[in-house]
């Protein structure tokens, strides 16, 4: 699975006649860009898209049953050896498939044209992609109530799957409880996150909405009436569970209302015990996976905690107490594991925002390390941080900007990123930092710079001398040498620091340009009186 090009042709969002040509050879794609130039909005485009064909082809839901978003695309991509060109306009679809224009044959064989998993994560506090995803939810939740529904029927992760806090526990368990097949994996959390083993689960169960008004089967020790794969799973928890305790508290639904809730606490009190409830139950850890999330897809979930064994922590540690960081390494990375599969597509929007400096070093290796990904699944994510993208080429960077019409555009820099420094890279097309000092050193400093060349020149009046002195001693205290060997550049140097332009600076882009103009003419000065050779 390789998106190639995409055009949004009407509005969706903030994007509008937005085209991106992306490289469909480059395993990786990063987005780049201010705040509100459309990155999010364009991830969330190609999950409606996505979404979209396989809800009404695949699934075969009626269009009523969800909300189509009204826009005209055109998207091309590569799947399993096929190239694909999808077009909708007003609602009407037109399929090729290799140049060939092709219907029926499509929608019958969707599976075979779409990507096996969309898989998307995104770390903000906003519902903006939880929204998107309601009706696949919907649809997975109604298949894993029916009675009838079986383990073996939930061996694979659904096609699109979105990837949330509560999962980095689910993702956990599977790995410690199937640990023979997840050697490397444990290797990670031992190196990387120091945690060294599996303690303890306790699932606290409470009384869902749907059973609230039921005259019949809503107490706890029935489950409330749950049906299907969930009823399954607790049935199994409550054969090997520490002494099942019932309770009944008030819990607050608002700040204005409360609501008296029975609750249901399952305690597996170490990870032998619930080793011997997979290895009687389920066959792999998908299947085990599976089986964890329908208790927070069927609203049953009040809580989980975890408990893990951490390197030079006495007892154990509950997963809530690890720092945003490790559980945010977690969700993303032990989820990915799930879906690394042939054919898939990650959307990832900010995996990077609470990673320490070392991590977000490293994070593409994990992805390829730990998550070991197939060649033909493609990443799309977006970040704001340099040192995620340090290793990447040009061809795997979208850099999204405004135009002065207020258009987003995409394309790509100049320069790659590996070709740079961290300080290069931020200060490049790439981040568009005007400087790596902060406003206010850089002041003084082209003050201290200013009222030096006028020293030269023997202008400096017993105000301005004294004012110099005292930026002099200033910078000398903090150990700050604008000396180089390049005689040419500290000529350069002296000269724009004649121009009182560059002595305080607001950052326009008026003022940049006014900037960029001196400077030329102070190098096209001194490049006059270069020599000849």
């Amino acid at each position: 699975m390789r998106i190639d090009k995409v055009h949004i042709k009407t509005q969706f969002k903030n994007l509008r006649d937005f085209k991106i040509d992306i490289d469909e050879n480059a395993w990786e794609t990063v987005l780049l860009g201010l705040n509100a130039t459309g990155k999010s909005n364009f991830l969330e485009a190609l999950v409606v898209i996505f979404r979209d064909l396989d809800l009404i082809y695949n699934a075969k839901s009626k269009k009523t049953h969800f909300k189509l978003q009204p826009f005209n695309y055109y998207i091309k991509y590569e799947c399993r050896s096929n190239n694909i060109e999808i077009t909708l306009e007003d609602n009407k679809y037109k399929f090729k498939v290799n140049g060939e224009s092709i219907g029926f044959e499509f929608t019958k064989n969707i599976d075979h044209y779409l990507p096996k998993h969309v898989f998307i994560y995104y770390s903000g506090i906003s519902d903006r992609l939880n929204e998107l995803y309601i009706p696949h939810q919907r649809k997975y939740y109604d298949e894993i109530i029916k009675p009838s529904a079986k383990r073996g029927q939930f061996d694979t992760i659904r096609k699109i799957f979105l990837a949330q806090n509560v999962h980095a526990s689910f993702a956990l368990i599977a790995f410690y409880m199937f640990k023979d097949q997840e050697e490397e994996t444990v290797k990670f959390l031992r190196d990387e996150l120091n945690i060294e083993d599996f303690g303890s689960a306790l699932f606290m169960l409470k009384e869902p909405d749907w059973a609230r008004g039921r005259k019949s089967n809503r107490s706890a020790s029935n489950l409330w009436g749950a049906t299907g794969l969930v009823r399954r799973f607790l049935d199994d928890l409550l054969l090997f569970s520490f002494a099942p305790i019932e309770h009944q508290s008030r819990v607050d639904v608002t700040y204005k209302q409360s609501i008296t809730q029975s609750h249901l606490y399952l305690f597996l009190k170490d990870r032998a015990t619930f080793q011997d409830l997979v290895e009687i139950k389920y066959k792999n850890k998908i299947e085990l996976f599976n089986a964890l999330e329908s208790i927070y897809i069927s609203d049953l979930l009040y809580d989980v905690r975890i408990k893990v064994r951490k390197k030079n922590v006495n007892g154990e540690l509950a997963m809530a107490e690890l720092s945003e960081g490790e559980k945010q390494f977690l969700t993303v990375l032990g989820l990915l594991k799930f879906t690394k599969d042939e054919e898939s597509l990650i959307l990832l929007d900010e995996p990077d925002t609470h990673l320490n400096p070392m991590w977000k070093w490293k994070f593409l290796d994990y992805l390829d390390k730990v998550v070991k990904r197939k060649e033909n699944t493609q990443i799309i994510f977006c970040s704001h941080d340099p040192l995620v993208i340090g290793n990447l080429k040009k061809n795997q960077v979208q850099i999204f900007k405004k135009n002065d019409n207020g258009k987003t555009e995409a394309f790509n820099p100049y320069v790659s990123p590996r070709e740079m420094s961290v300080s290069k890279i931020l200060t490049s097309e790439l981040f568009g930092i005007p400087s790596l000092m902060s406003k206010k050193l850089e002041d003084l400093l082209n003050q201290k710079r200013f009222l030096q060349a006028k020293l030269i020149q023997g202008e400096l009046s017993d105000t301005e001398k004294h004012e110099f002195e005292r930026l002099k001693n200033y910078f000398d205290r903090i150990g700050f040498n604008e000396d180089t060997a390049d005689s040419r550049y500290n000529q350069f140097l002296r000269l724009t620091s004649e121009n009182k332009a560059f002595t305080k600076r607001k950052y326009t882009k008026e003022e940049t340009e006014e900037l960029d103009r001196i400077a030329k003419e102070v190098l096209d000065e001194i490049l006059k009186e270069e020599p000849e050779e």
